[in-house]
């Protein structure tokens, strides 16, 4: 995977200044795109000790911790059914209590669970706050529900099972009884099982070898090539990198720092020292023609660098390194940005820079080879 990182950098948007190369990433499928997340999500849950909140009704900018600094906590479960959930949710709307789950029921998937709890919270303004957190299961020691928390810098003012009033706690608090105040009411077992014990399972299970071989297989089935037609005749092009400023460049203050009407050539502050070579590599004359003049060539005096409009996808990978073994140098493909940029019609075409102008030489292949050495 290194040596593919290393040999199959895409070429990016030229900047004004200079040429700018990045590696663009495959192109995954939304199976692929959920196992990447889960793997971050659960690895990165594990590195920092962070507690992966999920908020149904808005989006989670950052992870929350497990501090809970000032908190009415209620910890719920399917298991209490749609009626008392129901008269939960109530409650946590009308107090702005915290409810959390420890997971999702078995069987239905998150989005299910979400519709669910939506459609109990019908009618309700504000929409309450609600949270998948497993490791505020386990920090509490909330093993039935309902069960309700007073935090207070990290610290439990006091708690109580069986209920999940704000107002019947806080007169609790008011009157003295803090702490541990027992069962109050009727408890349920906890239906849901920890999500991320769940995910860590799953996880473990998966083949993450195979899936990234199957990622990298599929990455020449969606890619999508820049073509050009082979050169038929033998010319030479200039193109003018200069730019025209078509509005004032303006600073914070609102100041002109470059006035509308500018010319700009990028050649006067930055030198282009390589050499582009463009060519389909499907074409066995055109590649034959550029390994030729890659041998007359003395690569000490610039660096050369080999771009292809075009690759068997058949082939994919292997016709890359066959390619690049054959050329003795790494390959890249051609992208639209750098086709625009500078004017690229033909393969095989050669861009390098003259003064403070490009170059674009056109050499049909079969005459590529009588090409002088340079």
């Amino acid at each position: 995977m290194q040596r593919l990182c290393l040999l199959f950098l895409l070429v990016a948007p030229l900047s004004w200044v200079q040429v700018s190369w990045a590696q663009e990433p495959f192109l995954l499928s939304d199976e692929d795109k959920k196992i990447v997340e889960m793997s971050r999500s659960i690895l990165q849950s594990a590195v920092d000790g962070s507690s992966e909140f999920i908020e149904p009704f808005a989006p989670v900018e950052q992870p929350v911790s497990l501090k809970h600094s000032d908190e009415w906590l209620i910890f719920a479960s399917s298991s209490l059914g749609d009626s008392s959930l129901k008269q939960l949710f109530k409650e946590a709307s009308a107090t702005g209590a915290i409810v959390l789950f420890r997971g999702i029921p078995e069987g239905k998937t998150l989005g299910a669970a979400i519709r669910d709890w939506h459609m109990l919270m019908t009618g309700l303004d504000p929409v309450p706050q609600v949270r998948i957190d497993p490791k505020a299961f386990v920090h509490w020691r909330v093993t039935s529900v309902p069960a309700i928390f007073r935090i207070e810098d990290d610290k439990v003012t006091a708690s109580a099972l069986g209920v999940y009033s704000k107002d019947w706690l806080q007169r609790q608090i008011e009157t003295g009884n803090t702490g541990s105040l027992g069962q109050r009411g009727p408890i349920h077992s906890i239906l849901e099982p920890d999500l991320m014990q769940v995910a860590m399972q799953r996880l473990q299970s998966l083949d993450l070898g195979a899936l990234k071989k199957k990622a990298i297989e599929r990455f020449w089935s969606r890619q999508t090539f820049t073509e050009l037609p082979k050169a038929t005749q033998y010319r030479i092009r200039t193109v003018d990198p200069t730019i025209v400023m078509q509005r004032p460049l303006l600073d914070a203050n609102g100041r002109t720092l470059i006035p509308a009407g500018t010319r700009i050539n990028p050649l006067k502050a930055l030198p282009f020292t390589q050499q582009l070579v463009v060519f389909n590599a499907s074409n066995a004359e055109e590649v034959d023609a550029v390994a030729h003049w890659l041998e007359t060539q003395d690569r000490t005096l610039r660096r050369i660098t080999l771009i292809t409009t075009q690759l068997d996808r058949a082939q994919g990978w292997n016709r890359l390194n066959a390619l690049e073994k054959t050329l003795n140098s790494p390959v890249y493909l051609l992208n639209a940005s750098l086709k625009q940029r500078f004017d690229l019609q033909v393969t095989p075409s050669f861009v390098q820079a003259k003064g403070l102008a490009f170059e674009i030489e056109e050499i049909p292949a079969k005459e590529l080879v009588h090409a002088k050495a340079q």
